[in-house]
């Protein structure tokens, strides 16, 4: 979920399919599940999917968007803010 802490391990950075990874995106830090792809590709995925589409990027648009997988997230943790009750009247 956006807001997370996440534990990464990098020195797992080896695509393992439908797992979670941080990456490095063109100096912008995500994380995603990922999928390998066809000569070299990979598909992003993001875990509320409804929102986000799924991005596909080729080998050469890896290398030009400056994309690297920074490691494997085994461990992850939220703190949802206290949603505000209305109460009927």
């Amino acid at each position: 979920m956006d807001g997370s802490t996440v534990g990464v391990d990098i020195g797992m950075t080896n695509v393992v399919d439908g797992e979670i990874y941080a990456l490095d995106h063109g100096g912008m830090l995500r994380v995603k599940f990922l999928y390998r792809l066809p000569g070299g590709g990979l598909r992003l995925r993001s875990f509320n999917r409804d929102e986000y589409a799924d991005e596909d990027y080729a080998a050469d648009q890896i290398a030009n968007q400056g994309l690297r997988v920074i490691g494997w997230v085994f461990w992850w943790s939220t703190i949802r803010s206290r949603r505000s009750l209305r109460l009927a009247r």
